[in-house]
């Protein structure tokens, strides 16, 4: 077993050598304080008592021994008990308990509470994606520019424009035929009437 003389303090054997010396100053503290307060009236040691809470001088075992002490000395210079403030300890001792209660204040969802988010989250995006959808075809079914839905009917449309330009087309050269027969027949007859006219009438001899 390794020789642990270095961590012992005061009937103390600490963790590590950081905290045996830490010990030993606090010791040599509270025999400083201890030659200070000799004498000393009541309010007096109340307030270095104070003070030593305030600025946390003490954080080991022997400090906290040396704090009861002044506990005791001011209740015997008749300081109330109410006046006297508790020494503060800045460690936890019951670390196993921590942890269970830590774990404990950490619930687990429960699965059903999962599943049924799950599911809303699914039929948000659905029915997002379903009215995505629905907007995609009116777009198209009402766009004039020919996609893949209206493309036939836009082929279609577009076939009966020409048939119709077509249509009305023939329609007018056929008016101009006609009117330019009828124009051509009126001229012929004026023709032979002056020639008729310009003719010398035969007499007889």
């Amino acid at each position: 077993m390794a020789d642990r003389s270095d961590l012992l303090v005061e009937g103390y054997c600490f963790g590590s050598q950081a905290d045996a010396s830490r010990a030993q100053a606090e010791l040599k503290k509270a025999e400083y304080f201890e030659s200070r307060l000799a004498g000393r009236n009541a309010q007096n040691v109340l307030a270095v008592y104070n003070k030593i809470l305030d600025e946390k001088v003490f954080v080991t075992p022997l400090g906290w021994e040396y704090l009861k002490k002044l506990q005791t000395q001011l209740r015997e210079l008749g300081v109330e008990e109410e006046k006297i403030r508790p020494v503060p300890l800045f460690v936890t001792f019951a670390h196993e308990e921590e942890k269970t209660e830590v774990r404990q204040r950490i619930i687990p969802k429960k699965k059903k509470d999962t599943a049924r988010s799950m599911l809303r989250i699914s039929v948000l995006i659905n029915i997002t994606l379903a009215v995505l959808v629905g907007v995609m075809f009116y777009i198209a079914v009402t766009s004039d520019n020919p996609n893949i839905i209206n493309y036939r009917n836009a082929v279609l449309n577009e076939y009966a424009t020409w048939e119709q330009e077509l249509t009305e087309r023939e329609k007018k050269v056929r008016k101009k035929e006609i009117e330019f027969r009828i124009g051509s027949g009126e001229e012929q007859e004026a023709a032979d009437g002056e020639a008729m006219e310009n003719d010398e009438i035969p007499t007889e001899e």
